[in-house]
């Protein structure tokens, strides 16, 4: 119990002399607003950013600006590489809230139109890939069949999918191409970071 005392007197000890900064708190609260303002509407199925797009034309000079810093970090922290078709609606509420923030003319939605276009061509490229493995591994599943046939007088009801070593080659081959997509992902995000002014 004494060690469990001291370590609380020691951390009272730390924090005596620190005072609140109540523009410091202000700012903090802007920002983390624009971050729950873009991730509610980017998570929420039914919501149209109604409430998004409310903060913003509610809010000027200063507030203003560190609310759209909050919302901008919210989409970049959200641009990532597609796992299934379903991106699109993201990129679609990702898009329109680039949209409210700096106009349908800015430079930071043509930039989000040509991210959305290349994660179209990821899962292209994901999919032509995994179409390729398939053929290129269905030799050595058949030989594999085969094999054990005639070891066990019957093949296995394992399909291509389900073998370890398709598997394997099949990851190998998704990581060195999602890599080669993140790269360049990566610089597209940098670009919005320096559009906007965000600090990594």
């Amino acid at each position: 119990m004494a060690l469990l005392k001291s370590a609380w007197e020691i951390a009272l000890e730390k924090t005596e002399g620190i005072e609140a900064d109540p523009e410091k708190i202000t700012r903090d609260l802007r920002i983390n607003e624009g971050k729950r303002l873009a991730g509610t509407y980017l998570t929420e199925i039914e919501s149209e950013g109604k409430e998004l797009q409310a903060a913003l034309a509610s809010k000027s000079g200063d507030e203003l600006v560190l609310l759209k810093q909050g919302i901008a970090s919210t989409v970049v922290m959200n641009v990532a590489l597609p796992q299934s078709t379903e991106y699109e609606e993201r990129m679609k509420k990702i898009h329109h809230i680039v949209e409210l923030m700096d106009g349908k003319e800015s430079d930071t939605v043509s930039l989000i139109n040509q991210i959305s276009q290349f994660m179209g061509k990821y899962i292209e490229a994901r999919d032509s890939l995994l179409e390729r493995a398939r053929q290129q591994y269905q030799p050595v599943f058949e030989q594999k069949r085969e094999q054990m046939m005639q070891k066990y007088g019957r093949a296995s009801n394992m399909s291509m999918d389900q073998d370890p070593e398709f598997i394997q080659m099949l990851q190998k081959h998704f990581a060195q191409l999602s890599q080669q997509y993140q790269q360049v992902l990566d610089q597209a995000k940098t670009q919005l970071k320096e559009a906007w002014g965000i600090a990594d």
